[in-house]
């Protein structure tokens, strides 16, 4: 029969949010309170707005939904007290979670901006626009000061962590002093967390060593946040930065700024409207953001009860319908971090069937212990937890607070466990971990259109010699006959693909014609990532460290560079279609 979802109340984040859902095909019933009637047989969700009098309404609906079979789901709507003055605190709506499952109804507490950031990021991580593992740092600025900007900067120092380096935040607004006052009352660790920089817009200091690798503008209505994101990328790509410009903001966008086609697109700046975000089907009615998540905490319970324990016992061991939104976001954010680290792995996640086997080297797991470590302690420092030489829950003073380097074998042992239980939790999504095959693929004199056959065939034959890895090309933007390999073995293939940028990308648009600038847009709308490199050299070096094959197209490909600045495995194909190889396919 399909979804279908009422909303109650006039609020108009609701309204959006009943739109958006209408829009997808779900069946939208609105009603201004809950005044009489019952509810219909096949629904499936509830709607409602954090207000005071939120308990008198969850009564009227608990009468309303009487003789159901199952729990009626109830989401509500949270906003902060900036905008919306009717906020719940935690212990009353502890209280409001604990009568409405008795009265049949399961509650969750949905906070629009926080879920928004973490949705945004999920699509957007860090690493998109960068590559942890040839040292690079990520480097966001936030332009804004309101509830996004403050919800995604505290996601992102969560999703940032890559390394023993911490991440590098710009937080620019008209009034710099706004955030710093904020972060010193109600975060004062922030700055163990990144590196923090507080600077003015419209002109924002950009002179620092790391280039920006991502943009967030927010907290402004559509048209202004426009003309501002396409200042600040200006700014960015004269300090060669061409970094991924997230416009966030509900309401009408400027007509005609952006009509669908890509010819249209400058590769940078992407819409999101954040209530649209949170309210698809896809997020609201089919649990897709929070999949993972749930077979992490089924984990940790099948756990619990294999330890002779009872999971439920515990607050942190209900069922994921039961459980509290603070336990759930705990879930939620080791979940999201998981692709952190396959990223400073060079791994990817692929279906199930498609890999016997996988175990992190031991080097590995050293790795990415140390950065899941960094982790959880950023999530405390961000809860307001400290260090101290004896836990203390109610003081919120932990012992572990402490380098990975100075916690005991014991301690690490726990970090470690965790790392290693990343295969397992992925197979029970149904996915299974591989390492990528980076291969650079450069194009060379003589060869402006390569032969598709003969590409195909290079391609196929590096499938088949390592059919235990998970096959990336690494292009340059600017070389057309590498873009033309791309696109093939994208379309043809499903290979992903990382584009470098050794120029601006502004720089790089403007230089080439109508047909060539599309293939470049559908490309960056493809790539898995996008990597900033500063200059010709920079990219010679980084397919050296990076690329484990180089495929050169034609002659004279690698220009200046000697042997020791290339991949030591190489594939030529030559002006007839011939492939030579110095290792064995």
């Amino acid at each position: 029969m399909g979804f279908s979802v009422l909303v109650v109340g006039d609020d108009p984040v609701l309204a959006t949010a009943g739109d958006a859902l209408a829009a997808e095909g779900v069946r939208v019933q609105r009603r201004e309170d809950l005044s009489g009637g019952r509810v219909p047989r096949n629904l499936v969700l509830v709607l409602l707005a954090e207000r005071a009098d939120l308990a008198r309404e969850l009564g009227q609906l608990s009468a309303m939904a009487r003789g159901r079979r199952r729990h009626l789901r109830v989401v509500v709507v949270c906003q902060p007290a900036t905008v919306h003055r009717d906020t719940i605190d935690g212990q009353a709506r502890e209280r409001l979670d604990q009568d409405a499952m008795q009265a049949g109804l399961r509650l969750e507490w949905l906070e629009l901006e926080r879920t928004a950031a973490r949705l945004l990021l999920a699509r957007w991580p860090l690493h998109r626009a960068m590559d942890p593992l040839a040292e690079q740092r990520p480097h966001l600025l936030i332009a804004g000061f309101g509830p996004f900007a403050q919800a995604f900067f505290l996601h992102a120092l969560r999703m940032g962590q890559y390394g023993e380096q911490s991440p590098l935040v710009t937080l620019a607004t008209d009034a710099p002093a706004r955030w710093q006052d904020w972060i010193a009352v109600r975060h004062p660790q922030a700055d163990a967390c990144a590196s923090l920089r507080f600077t003015l817009l419209p002109t924002p200091d950009l002179d620092v060593d790391w280039p920006l690798t991502m943009l967030v503008v927010c907290d402004r209505p559509p048209a202004a946040g426009l003309t501002l994101a396409r200042q600040l990328a200006t700014a960015a790509a004269e300090q060669g930065a061409s970094p991924p410009v997230l416009l966030v903001a509900d309401g009408a966008w400027p007509a005609g700024w952006l009509t669908g086609d890509l010819s249209d697109w400058d590769g940078q700046l992407v819409p999101v409207a954040p209530v649209r975000l949170v309210f698809s089907r896809e997020m609201l009615l089919e649990g897709r953001g929070d999949a993972l998540a749930e077979v992490i905490h089924e984990h940790y319970r099948d756990t619990s009860a294999a330890q002779g324990r009872d999971p439920a016992a515990a607050p942190s061991g209900r069922p994921w319908p039961e459980l509290a939104t603070s336990y759930r976001d705990a879930n939620r954010h080791q979940a999201d971090h998981l692709w952190a680290k396959l990223a400073v792995t060079d791994c990817r996640a692929v279906p199930e069937e498609l890999v016997e086997s996988f175990a992190f080297a031991p080097g590995e797991v050293e790795r990415l212990a140390v950065i899941e470590h960094r982790r959880w302690a950023v999530e405390r420092w961000l809860d307001g937890w400290c260090y101290a030489p004896r836990r203390d829950n109610a003081q919120k003073l932990h012992p572990q607070l402490i380098p990975y380097a100075d916690l005991t074998d014991a301690m690490q042992d726990l970090d470690r466990f965790a790392v290693r239980l990343v295969p397992a939790l992925l197979a029970r999504s149904g996915l299974a971990v591989v390492r990528r095959l980076v291969v650079g693929v450069r194009g060379g004199a003589g060869m402006p259109e390569p032969p598709r056959a003969a590409v195909r065939r290079v391609l196929r034959r590096l499938a088949t010699r390592y059919p235990d890895r998970g096959l990336t090309l690494a292009l340059d933007l600017g070389d057309a006959a590498a873009r033309a390999v791309a696109v093939d073995a994208w379309q043809r293939f499903g290979i992903e693909l990382f584009v470098l940028l050794p120029t601006p990308l502004p720089r790089l648009l403007a230089a080439q014609a109508p047909a060539a600038r599309l293939a470049v847009l559908r490309l960056l709308g493809v790539a898995e990532r996008r990597i900033q490199l500063a200059g010709q050299r920079d990219l010679v070096l980084w397919l050296a460290r990076r690329a484990e094959v180089l495929f050169a197209l034609g002659e004279d490909v690698t220009g200046s560079a000697d042997t020791a600045e290339q991949p030591k495995k190489r594939v030529r194909l030559d002006a007839r279609g011939r492939a030579h190889w110095n290792f064995a396919y």
